[in-house]
């Protein structure tokens, strides 16, 4: 196990586990429970499993968001309970740059929120922008770590707690505890239109704090959730509500869009991940999240479906602690593929980078761990073989002492 630290923060990159490694072959049971604090699960059926590669070192704030850079995933942004935001390089897992607190004032307020921009026009770089609990809406250079410009909205607007782009990068929309959605020229930087309730009757705004925001394929709707219970579809141009679905409890970055397709993550115990119809703002599947114990979940946190297509869909959350992926079958319905369970504390935010088949998922002990999605038929020798190696390889004993503790807590925890 190797670590490097900078400003205080490291990065701890759990290798591969491959034979050629001579390093750590004296490494104690003790070591190895205390790197493997959570369990990798797969559904019999599945041909797909979680690797755990690597992952930030316990720091004693929240993590409020992750994301890994849309174009080619290079760079993953974290943004903690204290204000700061890391941005690592996912190939190396250094460091790539600190960015100071989002705030102005002494009290170190949270990172509400994380984007990239989805296009590299203005200057030619890499533009980060996050969304403050002071309200702040900043844009940073990641490169450099300098604060590239801020918008602040009046004095009325606080605690961001959503934001998203456009795909052509020109809007940039937020949403938090004040209920309404400020929508912004990007260019200009300027608010463009203001989505709110506005007093209607039929298919008012929300009434409660808005959680997480997406725009569709067109950037001409926008979708909110809310933890008033509804998920609303809003038209820009007009400003309105064009149709209300109700019943999600949505409590975090848990909505998501792919065409007509909404993926909703409510923190509850019960039917907590749902797919519904954009047009027609009705439910068309509940996901079965636990195939082991039919109608139980976990109370989601943070969903997505994958960043190239609707085949994965990623949700995370607290009570059992994990994070589970979801694979969509020849039926047009998803069903649990490979998971991470029992993790230390709750999973707040998780992101699939867009070229590699990477899961970041963010925890409230500070730790964001970083899995690889593989194909157990491709693995070397037979189909995932269970023990893999010689007896005369240094690592071979390490990796089956691992692979022999993740079984024995699967056994703890399901019989």
């Amino acid at each position: 196990v190797s670590t490097q630290s900078t400003w205080g923060q490291k990065m701890v990159d759990l290798p591969s586990l491959s034979p050629s490694s001579s390093q750590g072959s004296d490494i104690t049971d003790k070591e190895v429970k205390e790197m493997y604090t959570h369990v990798t699960i797969s559904a019999p059926e599945s041909i797909y499993a979680l690797e755990h590669r690597r992952q930030t070192a316990e720091e004693k704030k929240l993590i409020y968001s992750v994301r890994f850079e849309p174009e080619d995933g290079k760079l993953i942004a974290i943004g903690y309970s204290d204000g700061t935001i890391g941005v690592f390089k996912t190939s190396n897992v250094e460091l790539s740059n600190f960015l100071a607190e989002t705030g102005g004032g002494d009290e170190k307020l949270p990172v509400g929120c994380l984007r990239w921009r989805p296009k590299f026009t203005m200057g030619k770089e890499r533009i980060l922008v996050s969304a403050g609990v002071d309200g702040i809406i900043c844009y940073w250079s990641p490169l450099s770590g300098k604060l590239i410009a801020s918008i602040k909205p009046d004095k009325k607007t606080s605690d961001l707690l959503c934001l998203d782009y456009s795909r052509d990068a020109t809007k940039l929309a937020v949403g938090g505890k004040k209920r309404s959605i400020l929508i912004y020229d990007d260019e200009k930087r300027t608010l463009g239109c203001k989505l709110r309730h506005k007093g209607q009757i039929v298919n008012p705004g929300h009434s409660n704090r808005v959680f997480s925001i997406k725009f569709d394929e067109t950037g001409k709707q926008l979708i909110s959730g809310s933890w008033d219970m509804t998920v609303k579809v809003w038209d820009i141009l007009s400003g309105t509500v064009a149709r209300s679905i109700f019943g999600p409890e949505i409590a975090g970055d848990s909505v998501d869009v792919c065409g007509d397709m909404i993926v909703t993550g409510s923190h509850r115990s019960k039917e907590a991940l749902q797919i519904w119809s954009m047009s027609m703002g009705k439910l068309v599947e509940t996901i079965e999240w636990n195939p082991e114990r039919h109608g139980d979940s976990t109370q989601i946190f943070s969903t997505q479906f994958e960043k190239l297509g609707s085949k994965f869909i990623a949700a995370c959350g607290s009570g059992r602690n994990e994070a589970r992926l979801f694979e969509r079958k020849p039926d047009g319905k998803y069903a649990f593929s490979c998971g991470v369970i029992s993790l230390p504390s709750a999973c707040s935010s998780l992101d699939m980078s867009p070229k590699e088949n990477l899961l970041a998922v963010g925890c409230c002990d500070g730790i964001c761990r970083i899995f690889d999605r593989i194909d157990k038929t491709k693995k070397e020798g037979t189909a995932f073989p269970e023990l893999w190696g010689k007896p005369q390889d240094p690592q071979y004993e390490i990796h089956n002492r691992r692979h022999s503790l993740n079984q024995h807590c699967k056994f703890i925890m399901y019989n």
